[in-house]
């Protein structure tokens, strides 16, 4: 089976296929077809970023490290520390 051109493909789709290969893409498209797709900033679920950060300020890591290991704001990372 040959690998699908996509020099003529929608911008997106290129970056795409550049990604996670052109084959990837044309199912990525077949699937989500004119749909609008949004993801969230993070990648993990809200829950287990809190479960985490209360367990390693427990270890000792401070709210400015794990602010920037969470990629979050420090008052997002004293929020978490409270609930």
């Amino acid at each position: 089976m040959m690998a699908p051109m996509t020099t003529d493909w929608q911008p997106i789709y290129q970056e795409l296929a550049d990604l996670i290969g052109a084959q990837q893409a044309q199912v990525v498209f077949e699937y989500y077809r004119g749909s609008v797709v949004s993801f969230p900033q993070h990648l993990q679920q809200r829950q287990a970023v809190v479960t985490a950060v209360q367990a390693d300020h427990q270890r000792g890591a401070s709210v400015r490290q794990l602010a920037q290991r969470y990629q979050v704001a420090e008052r997002t990372v004293r929020r978490y520390l409270k609930l």
